[in-house]
């Protein structure tokens, strides 16, 4: 019973007496020996003031010519600046923004449409510009837009104005490349682009009979695409059955399917470059022989 008890007070004494050390040695550091009293937080000092600068001494006036009185310049004070002392430099101005600075740029063949007549555009069609070496449109291109007997050259009837005054501004500065037309189009000016994207802008292009020919293969790459080779479907672009997309994703329905393989091949070897990013270009490489044989005769259609 007493080792008991023994035990007891043992323990209380080490619960008591533990803590009454620590809090003893504590206040020993805060207000004894140990220390300048309580804790405190500690001013910062401020750094001395640098020591002015010396002024320069003032120099003795230059004595005066005996032969004449001094001038009122040479009685003037001298400048303020010190000598040999460096100038400050102006600040350079803050460069300003402006609503321009976030506007797209357009393109120079959109202004060639700006009131452009397209009854003008239908009488060069018809006569040319022979004096400037430019031969009547309608002798490729058909009467009406539309080439009779097919072959490589393209039916204009159909396509937008924008597309062809883009076209023929291509050609004109060597962009697009085509012997024949970049003589045509070096002999227009830019108001004379203007009135035949106009006039062949305004006409109905020709019959359809869009996917007639050409099999599943051809409709599968129109509506579908190859998605294993990177190849999104044409309509994407070329609208469903080769329509038209917008005003400059031409139209394909109706072209011949000989006018369609030459500017693929164009887009292949790289003697056309006019496309939006190079996207055409790398489309052609991807497209097997036969996919765009098929492809030219599903546009085409019988004839």
């Amino acid at each position: 019973m007493i080792e008991h008890r023994n035990g007891i007070l043992i323990a209380v004494a080490l619960m008591v007496g533990v803590p009454a050390i620590t809090l003893l040695a504590t206040l020993h550091q805060m207000f004894g020996t140990g220390g300048d009293g309580p804790i405190r937080a500690s001013a910062v000092q401020a750094p001395p003031a640098p020591a002015p600068a010396a002024k320069p001494a003032p120099q003795a006036p230059a004595a005066a010519s005996p032969a004449s009185p001094a001038s009122p310049a040479a009685a003037a004070p001298a400048a303020a600046t010190p000598a040999g002392a460096a100038k400050p430099a102006a600040a350079a101005p803050v460069p300003r923004r402006s609503a321009q600075d976030f506007s797209a740029s357009r393109p120079a063949w959109e202004g060639y449409l700006q009131g452009a007549d397209p009854a003008l555009g239908k009488q060069l069609a018809a006569s040319g510009k022979p004096a400037a070496g430019v031969q009547a449109c309608v002798a490729c291109h058909g009467q009406a837009g539309i080439t009779p007997t097919g072959g490589i050259f393209p039916n204009l009837a159909g396509l937008t104005p924008e597309y062809i005054a883009k076209q023929l501004a291509d050609f004109r500065q060597g962009t697009r490349k085509q012997a024949l037309m970049n003589t045509v189009a070096q002999g227009l000016s830019e108001e004379e682009i203007g009135q035949l994207a106009a006039y062949y802008g305004s006409l109905a292009g020709p019959p359809l009979h869009v996917g007639e020919t050409g099999g599943e293969a051809a409709r599968k790459l129109d509506q579908i695409g190859d998605g294993a080779r990177a190849l999104p479907a044409c309509a994407n672009c070329h609208g469903l059955r080769g329509l038209g997309e917008g005003p400059l994703l031409p139209r394909l329905a109706g072209q011949s399917k000989e006018y369609f393989a030459d500017q693929i091949n164009a887009f292949r070897n790289g003697s056309r470059q006019n496309d939006d990013v190079g996207v055409m270009r790398a489309f052609a490489q991807r497209l097997t022989d036969s996919e765009v044989e098929a492809l030219g005769q599903y546009y085409a259609g019988p004839r």
